[in-house]
């Protein structure tokens, strides 16, 4: 009988890799979210694999043992430290795996083509090399960046065609800390505030007209705030449809009431507005505020679209040369 994602999980206790207290490496990965995400691979026996991002070593061992004696699973770390402790933990404990050090954005030429690439990471860009290392009909797991906006991470689920293109994308709400690189992405405009470096309004290219610092003021003081519409784990969904939405005057803000997404707008009196929205909170400069009544009627749209789920939206990536941006687009 084949073996199943659960069967894995049970050959391979997480507290191998993550320690007892579950902090034997850090950042980690929750083994729930780990197997997850090789469930959506569609791991079998026989299957050529590559990880890129070792961490603790358990998602490899999962896959490991997953692939069987006929398989094959290779991971990349640019840690020397990482590669070094999961390889002994393989070699204690029996499991199959190549280890590598070096640069995760060049993959792993040596044993591909792959069936699967699983990406426990955050790259600035999907690199092209990545799709170039899959066979036709090859999947693609990894974390992406829907926009310049600072906290926009998600999970791309892609399928390559014949020519190693994307032929099907699908993005997940989730995500993954970002890649050890040495140049990042281009930084969006962002301002903080003075007395509390914490707190910071971003926006993006280009941004909105106005004096960025008077918008994250208008949030800042004395502000009107009421129930957020989409509270908890619909937040998430309602943030990525407003960034596949891309209304003028969008912005993320970081505020003493939380993380959240919103828009800024310009009366014709000269005077700023802006709202945001949290897990928790709307949050105004004013209960008449025109950026409030902005800020309702794209929750409104996003319920008459039906609320969707983040992979209910459309996924698909952007080329800019070598390297793919993830994109989200309402359906």
């Amino acid at each position: 009988m084949p073996e199943t994602t659960d069967h894995a999980a049970e050959a391979v206790p997480a507290a191998r890799f993550h320690g007892a207290d579950g902090r034997a490496v850090r950042p980690c990965t929750p083994a729930a979210v780990t197997l997850r995400h090789i469930r959506m691979l569609g791991v079998a026996h026989g299957t050529n694999v590559l990880e890129i991002g070792t961490g603790s070593g358990y998602s490899a061992a999962l896959l490991a043992h997953l692939v069987g004696p006929f398989g094959r699973v290779t991971t990349v770390d640019i840690d020397p430290n990482l590669s070094k402790r999961a390889e002994a933990l393989y070699v204690e404990h029996n499991h199959a795996v190549d280890t590598v050090v070096g640069d995760g954005l060049l993959g792993y030429e040596a044993h591909a083509p792959y069936d699967c690439i699983l990406v426990g990471t955050t790259p600035p860009a999907i690199p092209d090399t990545w799709l170039r290392q899959l066979k036709p009909g090859g999947v693609l797991l990894t974390g992406v960046r829907l926009s310049a906006l600072p906290g926009t991470y998600a999970i791309a689920h892609i399928t390559v065609d014949a020519e190693r293109r994307p032929s099907h994308v699908t993005i997940h709400h989730g995500g993954y800390t970002p890649m050890t690189v040495t140049d990042g992405p281009a930084p969006a405009a962002r301002v903080f505030a003075l007395d509390q470096p914490q707190i910071s309004l971003t926006t993006l290219p280009p941004a909105v007209h106005g004096d960025m610092g008077t918008l994250l003021a208008c949030l800042r003081d004395q502000p009107h705030t009421e129930p957020t519409p989409a509270p908890d784990g619909d937040y998430f969904h309602l943030k990525n449809w407003l960034i596949a939405a891309n209304p003028a005057g969008l912005f993320e803000a970081t505020l003493d009431q939380g993380v959240g997404i919103g828009v800024g707008s310009f009366a014709a009196d000269g005077t700023d507005h802006a709202a945001v929205a949290t897990d928790q909170l709307l949050i105004a400069d004013d209960p008449g505020s025109p950026a409030l009544e902005v800020l309702r009627d794209l929750i409104h749209q996003w319920r008459q679209d039906g609320a969707p789920r983040t992979h209910e939206l459309r996924g698909r990536l952007l080329r800019d040369g070598d390297v793919w941006h993830a994109r989200v687009a309402r359906a």
